[in-house]
């Protein structure tokens, strides 16, 4: 589950409700594709991380990425401190991370344990 560790600005952006493919869980990264929410790949750019469940209108609530806020999230592995500044993948249910690296995180923040901590590159965010 991606989770957030602090924002680097003051401000705390808004839930957005947006429609959404079934069985999208709580954490994790999600892309527009044909209008509508869905789960990213290991290499995408995500556009926003779920932050609830579905809702009876369809909706779900969720965050904005943005290369502002600090993510935590777990490893498939350990991540040793010399990884800062690189990219690692999501993992197949793009509510965590592998160690392979080329992905859309960029670690900030790692000592060698499976928590990892960084941020995305967003992608669009539109819908």
């Amino acid at each position: 589950m991606f989770r957030i560790y602090k924002r680097a600005l003051g401000d705390v952006e808004p839930f957005e409700y947006l429609p959404g493919a079934e069985g999208l869980a709580l954490g994790s990264a999600v892309k527009v594709a044909s209008g509508q929410l869905a789960k990213c790949a290991a290499t995408d750019k995500p556009a926003y991380i779920i932050a609830g469940v579905k809702r009876a209108d369809g909706n779900y609530p969720v965050i904005r990425v943005l290369n502002t806020t600090i993510f935590e999230a777990d490893a498939s592995g350990a991540v040793e401190a010399d990884k800062l500044a690189t990219t690692l993948q999501m993992n197949a249910e793009a509510d965590g991370l592998t160690t392979t690296a080329g992905g859309a995180f960029t670690v900030t923040w790692a000592d060698g344990g499976t928590v990892v901590r960084g941020y995305f590159e967003p992608a669009a965010a539109s819908v």
